[in-house]
């Protein structure tokens, strides 16, 4: 790499994203980071400087999914290429990237020399996964039997619907709150939270969520 490249740098943890980023200006000096703690941050960002080629983004976000900061980024700057560097590996996080069309996806137990190394192969117009998000795109892709694609499988066979109401409940919203959000009667809500209760075999709220954590719904 002989010029300068751009970076934003999208992390709520200030102590990774900050040690990060200097760790690889060290190593390559042509690396210039942008920092946003949050969406809204790396917008004006991208806004202010639309020679920005890339983008690193953690996927939990104060609560919320760095996915759907990616997609608002490139409504301001369209051919935006984006590594994903977060400690979040389960099956619907990996799907979930790849479908938005993520460049990479490197996870932060790893060396920082692999996110440099994700970092130049993604500028230069490749794709970089590290270990674990290229062995679960694997197993979604052969659909390998274990816990976690177990799970994952349970989850797929409800309905979009039931999909919808499944991530409301894993929030803790009531069905009342739900039945307002989705413009439906409170019974029907009653009714889907019973058949995913049923499809799923959870016997409280608490199964709901622990499964939510477990392929990725909710962080």
């Amino acid at each position: 790499m002989q010029s300068e490249l751009k970076i934003l740098f999208l992390d709520d943890h200030p102590g990774v994203r900050d040690g990060a980023g200097t760790l690889l200006s060290q190593r390559n000096k042509n690396f210039n980071f942008f920092y946003a703690r949050n969406c809204n941050e790396g917008e004006k960002i991208l806004k202010a400087n639309p020679d920005i080629s890339l983008s690193i983004i953690d996927l939990n976000i104060d609560g919320e999914d760095g996915i759907t900061s990616l997609t608002s980024f490139r409504k301001i700057q369209p051919t935006l290429k984006a590594i994903i560097y977060s400690m979040y590996c389960a099956p619907k996080n990996v799907e979930n990237a790849v479908q938005t069309g993520v460049d990479g996806y490197v996870t932060k137990n790893t060396e920082i020399k692999e996110l440099e190394n994700a970092i130049i192969t993604v500028i230069s117009g490749g794709k970089y996964f590290s270990s674990e998000p290229m062995k679960m795109m694997q197993k979604l892709l052969s659909k390998t039997a274990n816990l976690e694609d177990d799970c994952y499988k349970k989850y797929k066979s409800l309905t979009p619907t039931e999909q919808e109401v499944f991530s409301l409940l894993a929030e803790k919203k009531e069905p009342y709150e739900i039945a307002e959000l989705l413009g439906k009667k409170l019974k029907t809500v009653m009714n889907q939270r019973s058949i995913i209760y049923q499809k799923l075999g959870f016997a409280d709220r608490l199964d709901l969520i622990e499964f939510a954590k477990a392929i990725g719904v909710i962080f």
